[in-house]
C-alpha cells in the first residue's frame, strides 16, 4: 500500500481517539505537507462510515476521463481549469468546461496536457463545477486501476462490486504504530437473502476485491484470522455500484458488560470508554443499547479503566458526568480490567452510582 494510505489512516484513527471506533463516525483529518517550499495543511473528511461509495452511482455530477486545456491563477491559492472530457462515465458533460479548484495547492502541480480521472461536483452556491482535494481525482497513471474499474461498471446490468484493503497497525516498542498489510487474507462477503458466501483474498499490497456480486445485501467480515478482529458490517450492492470497505485488523481482545443505573434501570445510550492504565494505547468508545449491554473490542493486551459518560436522551434523571467500574466516581476507587492477548472479558456489570456517591 501507498504511503499516503498510511499517513492518512494514522490521522483517521487519531481522530477516532475523541471519538469512536462504531463505523458511523466523521471526521476531519488533517495532512501537513511541503509544497513548492511552504507548509500547507490539507483537509478531507475521514472515517465517513463502514462503507464507502467508489462507482458511477455517486454524488458527483461528472466522472470521466479528460484533459487540462489550460490553468488559471485566481484567488488565494485556487485555480480555474478548461478541460475537456474524453471518456465519460457519468453525467453529462459539454465539450469544454471550467473547473474551479478547492483547496487547490493541495492537489499539487497541474499543468496543461494533463490527463486526470476528474470528479466534479457542484457547488450549492456558486453553482461553479469544483475539482476538490477530498475526491478521488487524480492523474491517468494513479488511476489506472479505478479507470479499468469504471469501465467494467459501465458494462454491468444487474450486479456490482465489492473492494477495498486490509491494514494491519502493529505496535512498536516506543508505542507507535507501524502500518501493515497483510497478503492473501481472507474476506467473505455473505448475502442476506440465502446465506450465499462470496471469498475474496488480498493481493501483495493488502487491496482486494469480489468478482462481480449480484445485486443485493452482504454482511462483510474480514474476521477470518484467529487472534485479529475488525469491524464489520453490512453493504447494500447495486447495479452498476461499487462499495470500498477498509478493515483495519486489531488484536482480538474485548470487553462487555451491562451497565444500569441506581435504581437498576438500564443505562441506556451510555457512552462506555475503555482507557489503558499503563501506557498511551488508544483509548476505544462503545455506545450501550437500549438495555444498558455493551461490548468494545480491538483491545491490545494489558490493564484498562472502563468508564461511564451518560448520554441521558430517554428521561432517566441522571446527572451527565462519569463513573467507573464497578460502579464509583473516584477513578482511585476503579477496579481495572486485566486482559490477556485476544482475551474476551464478559459481565462486567455495574451500577451508576446516585449523585455525590464515590
Amino acid at each position: 500500500m501507498s504511503p499516503s494510505r498510511a499517513h492518512v489512516i494514522s490521522l483517521a484513527l487519531l481522530a477516532s481517539i475523541t471519538l469512536s471506533i462504531t463505523p458511523a463516525v466523521s471526521a476531519q483529518i488533517i495532512e501537513v505537507r511541503d509544497y513548492h517550499g511552504k507548509q500547507i495543511s490539507c483537509a478531507r473528511s475521514g472515517l465517513h462510515g463502514f462503507e464507502m461509495q467508489c462507482g458511477i452511482e455517486t454524488w458527483y455530477e461528472d466522472i470521466f476521463v479528460g484533459s487540462v486545456l489550460s490553468v488559471r491563477e485566481i484567488e488565494g491559492s485556487e485555480k480555474a481549469l478548461e478541460i475537456t472530457p474524453e471518456e465519460v462515465f457519468y453525467g453529462n458533460p459539454p465539450n469544454a468546461l471550467t473547473v474551479t479548484t478547492n483547496q487547490g495547492d493541495c492537489l499539487g502541480d497541474i499543468t496543461p496536457g494533463d490527463r486526470w480521472l476528474f470528479y466534479l461536483r457542484r457547488d450549492g452556491e456558486t453553482k461553479k463545477l469544483l475539482l476538490g482535494y477530498e475526491s478521488p481525482s487524480g492523474s491517468v497513471a494513479d488511476n489506472e486501476r479505478t479507470i479499468s474499474l469504471l469501465r467494467r461498471l459501465t458494462t454491468m446490468i444487474n450486479s456490482g462490486v465489492i473492494r477495498g484493503y486490509v491494514a494491519h497497525p502493529v505496535r512498536e516498542a516506543d508505542h507507535s504504530e507501524n502500518w501493515t498489510y497483510p497478503p492473501h487474507h481472507k474476506v467473505v462477503a455473505k448475502q442476506v437473502a440465502d446465506g450465499k458466501e462470496y471469498v475474496a483474498l488480498t493481493d501483495s499490497k493488502g487491496d482486494y476485491e469480489f468478482e462481480p456480486l449480484p445485486a443485493g445485501s452482504y454482511d462483510l467480515s474480514a474476521n477470518t484470522t484467529q487472534g485479529l478482529w475488525a469491524e464489520e458490517g453490512r453493504v447494500d450492492v447495486k447495479p452498476r455500484g461499487c462499495s470500498s470497505i477498509g478493515f483495519e485488523l486489531r488484536p482480538a481482545g474485548s470487553i462487555s458488560g451491562r451497565v444500569t443505573t441506581a435504581s437498576g434501570k438500564p443505562a441506556k445510550y451510555a457512552s462506555v470508554e475503555v482507557a489503558p492504565v499503563d501506557s498511551p494505547r488508544r483509548w476505544a468508545f462503545a455506545t450501550a443499547d437500549e438495555q444498558g449491554y455493551f461490548e468494545v473490542n480491538g483491545l491490545d493486551a494489558g490493564r484498562y479503566f472502563v468508564g461511564i459518560e451518560i448520554e441521558d436522551n430517554q428521561g432517566d434523571l441522571l446527572p451527565r458526568g462519569k463513573a467507573y467500574y464497578p460502579g464509583v466516581r473516584d477513578r482511585d476507587l476503579a477496579v481495572t480490567i486485566t486482559l490477556g492477548q485476544a482475551e474476551s472479558r464478559k459481565h462486567v456489570d455495574f451500577d451508576l452510582p446516585r449523585a455525590g456517591e464515590l
